[in-house]
């Protein structure tokens, strides 16, 4: 069940770029972010009420813990998908899922040079085999370093980082709290420390302009890409450890590139099936290290 987790979190991440991107050439992207959480927030404090069936729904959080569970929501929302919108507005979503296949091998850094994973050689080789793999995919698909980008890629490689580490620290939290108590308190705690900087410098006034197509896109980001999205990934983190969960973003070129060719944007080529060959054999070799 954990596999068919992370196919689907890989899916909805490959579609989050395309969506991101557009959302972003029509609303600002603190606006965008500021709706994204808030929304998302909403729907995982009615869903811990539920759950905890009390007001104090942050009432299990032991106090040692409470300065991790505000990182976590720090690295998610002010910095991860702060970054990654204002980043994908100046890219391209190749290129954004490129950025993003480097997660696997900042993982399996910050993993061991904290000690809290056992560094593998075989590991190490599945990373850049997987990234290879990627790599030859996204670069047919569009991904360019060329300095019209740079920005773009400079602020979506940062949020990478921040997902990495975001990805690293999460999982003794999930193992303790679960994956579905800890997605919903970072969440909740990163929109309210966002929340006074995005007030002060989001473009309220676009609001007034936004058609019902943003509207859905801010939904999709919300509900599917911030709700679904991260409960799916704390999930597998639950039961996987953290290189062996992020080693599937290197999937996200395969699944764009096979969801472009069901609607017919694309064709099969030597470089898709060479390259998505590279990719799978990668993750096979760090999930049996």
């Amino acid at each position: 069940m954990v596999y068919f987790y992370l196919i689907l979190q890989q899916l909805i991440g490959s579609t989050t770029h395309i969506v991101a991107q557009e959302a972003t050439q029509s609303v600002d992207p603190g606006l965008l972010l500021l709706l994204r959480s808030l929304g998302a927030s909403l729907v995982f404090l009615l869903l811990l009420f539920g759950m905890e069936r009390r007001w104090n729904v942050f009432h299990r959080i032991a106090r040692e813990d409470m300065g991790r569970m505000f990182l976590l929501g720090f690295l998610n929302v002010p910095l991860n998908q702060l970054l990654y919108l204002h980043g994908i507005k100046y890219t391209s979503p190749a290129n954004s899922a490129l950025l993003y296949s480097l997660t696997p091998m900042l993982v399996f850094l910050f993993t061991s040079l904290l000690h809290s994973e056992r560094p593998s050689g075989r590991k190490a080789l599945g990373i850049v085999i997987a990234l290879i793999g990627a790599g030859i995919i996204m670069f047919e698909s569009g991904a360019e370093l060329g300095p019209e980008h740079t920005t773009g890629n400079i602020l979506i490689f940062m949020a990478v980082i921040a997902w990495a580490l975001f990805t690293m620290l999460g999982r003794p939290m999930v193992l303790k709290y679960g994956a579905v108590y800890v997605t919903a308190v970072n969440m909740i705690f990163g929109a309210l420390l966002y929340l006074p900087f995005g007030l002060l410098t989001a473009h309220l006034s676009d609001l007034a302009a936004m058609t019902s197509v943003s509207w859905t896109e801010v939904a999709y980001l919300a509900l599917i890409a911030s709700v679904l999205n991260y409960i799916l990934w704390y999930a597998a983190l639950g039961k996987l450890e953290a290189t062996r969960v992020a080693i599937f973003q290197n999937l996200q070129p395969i699944i764009t590139t096979l969801m472009a060719l069901y609607l017919g944007r694309a064709i099969l080529t030597l470089q898709f099936l060479g390259g998505g060959t590279l990719a799978l054999i990668g993750v096979l070799v760090v999930e049996l290290a």
